[in-house]
């Protein structure tokens, strides 16, 4: 592998990981779905039986995203607040590290994606991302600003192209680019 071609892979990893990371937590922040970001459900990968993507929150293994949302919406409505309308919970990312797992990553890609971009052009990659921060419970900073609690966190994620997406709209790239294959949350 030449040496543009590292240096590609390692910018394209790098801004998938900035660009995946802040959907992900302006979607949690936000009280949105994030289902849509796991493999589960798309088209090409279904079509080759790939396994449901990982997902372990906390050490607790969780079947599906659909089942982490729920979780996160658990997450969102304890404790009661007294105004509904502010925000219980929020993420703020603080340390963002990504590296490619696999340069040519080809599981479920439809042969014309094969030809189409060579492991040079930084579209074929497995990625491991990792995401720490915060999260805050409340709608503050701190005790004064009614937090009652904050706790580090952090996200371990696998992932790889979203060839639906890829075969959809070759060159726009509108949407995300990446879907996970494995997460790992813990909170202190």
């Amino acid at each position: 592998m030449s040496l543009n071609v590292h240096e590609t892979n390692v910018r394209r990893s790098c801004e998938a990981a900035k660009h995946f990371t802040e959907w992900y937590y302006r979607q949690l922040n936000d009280g949105k779905p994030v289902a849509s970001a796991y493999v589960n459900g798309h088209a090409a990968y279904d079509k080759a039986g790939h396994p449901p993507a990982d997902i372990c929150i906390n050490g607790r293994v969780v079947a599906t995203p659909h089942e982490w949302e729920q979780l996160l919406e658990e997450q969102r409505r304890a404790p009661k607040q007294p105004d509904p309308n502010r925000r219980r919970v929020r993420y703020e990312v603080e340390a963002l590290d990504a590296h490619v797992i696999n340069a040519d990553y080809r599981f479920a890609a439809p042969a014309g994606l094969l030809d189409k971009y060579a492991p040079a052009d930084g579209v074929r990659l497995m990625i491991s991302v990792l995401a720490t921060g915060t999260v805050y419970f409340g709608t503050g900073r701190d005790k004064g600003d009614e937090c009652w609690e904050k706790q580090a966190f952090s996200d371990s994620f696998i992932l790889v192209p979203n060839w639906d997406l890829l075969e959809r709209a070759p060159g726009k790239q509108h949407g995300r680019r990446y879907l996970v294959v494995s997460h790992n949350y813990r909170a202190e």
